[in-house]
């Protein structure tokens, strides 16, 4: 630090990992950052109305091994299923395949700019940050490089690489007005990955480019095909218009699911497929945190949300059904074209990756909550007890989410339905006593 204005920081980590060759065993990852506090500038003194004002810059870089032992090495294995030899079966040894003699560390590097501030002595502040992630030499197997004839696996190599970005901005407000005082924060951030290179097939036919293709686009993308309801009656089927299970149309009966011919060619294939959602890591995050206290009353308060992400919903046999399953499902007596639920054993079609089931996870929750009162200090020195204070707190309390009828959290992993361990709502009351 210099004159308290210009501050410098950095690193160097010298890392090794024996899952790695000797000549590319060692990994060199360097950081530094950078600070310019404005405020202690003599032009910035007139600036009353600013408290605190703070650039900040950085780099860093990481390493990552995480991957299997030893990959540079040939040898063998145990094979899977004996040979029969001789009088009985006999354990066989395999090759591992061809080995990498040039692996080496994966590397992570950073970039981050961003502002502190102050203003009106503290009755706004807050923080905002943008960065920018590139991952380098992620291991992949080669694609394209030999034919299927070749006759063994190719090993690993340090191939594929991505880079992800984003932004947060945090804001608040402090202050009193006589009995009354808050302290209110909120912050929102967002971000997305993309691949830059993602070893893969040099496609030539433009569906699989469109559907399959990695490179230069978001890692996150989902594909599957567009739902268009139930079919309630025979006479819907038999004048569909176009082939959906690639079989005239003959599996099909009131109850199935009806896809969409997407591209108009009379068939439902995997070519009718479409981009339906960006994925199950929400992009946008966001919080509010509120405290406020009047004379010996006092409240805290959480709010939690996040957007940009989806859930699939699945209905796994053998296991106990949420109610809205049953209630839901497709019977001929609830001849829903709608109904969540397709008939039981119904068409091959029915067990499809469509958009019905892809559901928009978007949420925003009351986390916590919290009041409080305080006995007054003129009383408890009396007692001679120096605080009394009694609370109710709650959390999980309230949810705004369109996941709700679905019995689905919309924090709970994609796909995992009634298996995920439930967010416990609790109420609790309670004094804190202090002597």
């Amino acid at each position: 630090a210099y004159r308290e204005k210009y501050l410098l920081e950095s690193v160097l980590r010298a890392d090794a990992s024996a899952k790695f060759p000797a000549d590319s065993r060692w990994g060199y990852f360097p950081s530094v950052s950078l600070g310019w506090r404005l405020t202690e500038e003599d032009f910035m003194k007139r600036l009353y109305f600013i408290d605190n004002l703070k650039l900040r810059a950085s780099y860093g870089a990481a390493g990552n091994d995480g991957i299997g032992n030893f990959q540079y090495l040939s040898g063998y294995q145990l094979s899977a299923l004996p040979y029969i030899l001789g009088e009985g079966p006999q354990q066989g040894l395999l090759s591992k395949g061809l080995p990498n003699p040039y692996m080496t560390w994966e590397e992570v590097r950073t970039y981050n700019a961003g502002i502190d501030y102050s203003l009106l002595k503290q009755k706004i502040y807050g923080e905002m940050d943008v960065f920018y992630r590139k991952r380098s030499g992620i291991l992949a197997n080669r694609a394209t490089t030999v034919p299927t004839s070749f006759g063994s696996a190719l090993p690993p190599e340090n191939l594929n690489s991505l880079n992800d970005r984003g932004f947060e901005v945090s804001i608040g407000t402090t202050g009193q007005l006589r009995d009354l005082y808050w302290n209110i924060s909120g912050n929102v951030s967002w971000s997305r990955a993309k691949w830059d290179h993602y070893e893969e097939p040099d496609y030539t036919d433009p569906d699989q480019r469109r559907i399959n293709a990695k490179s230069g686009l978001w890692t996150d993308r989902q594909f599957g095909y567009l739902a268009d309801g139930i079919f309630t009656s025979q006479d819907q089927i038999d004048h569909l218009g176009y082939d959906q299970d690639q079989k005239g149309n003959t599996t099909l009966r009131p109850g199935d699911q009806r896809l969409k011919d997407v591209n108009g060619d009379k068939i439902v294939d995997w070519k009718d497929q479409v981009e339906i959602g960006q994925g199950t890591t929400p992009h946008w995050m966001a919080g509010l945190n509120a405290d406020l206290k009047y004379k010996d009353f006092d409240c805290s308060v959480l709010f939690q949300g996040a957007m940009g992400n989806y859930t699939y919903i699945t209905f796994m046999q053998g296991k106990n059904y949420p109610t809205y399953v049953y209630e839901e499902r497709w019977t001929p007596e609830n001849n829903n074209p709608n109904a969540l639920v397709p008939r039981l054993g119904g068409a091959g079609t029915n067990n499809y990756y469509t958009d019905s089931r892809y559901k928009k996870a978007a949420y925003l929750r009351l986390k916590t909550i919290d009041l409080g009162y305080s006995i007054p200090k003129r009383i408890l020195d009396r007692i001679r007890v120096s605080q009394v204070r009694f609370y109710v707190a709650a959390t999980n309390i309230l949810t705004f989410d369109k996941l709700t009828k679905y019995q689905i959290d919309p924090e709970a992993p994609t796909s995992e339905g009634g298996r995920y361990y439930p967010q416990q709502k609790t109420i609790s009351f309670g004094a804190n006593v202090s002597f």
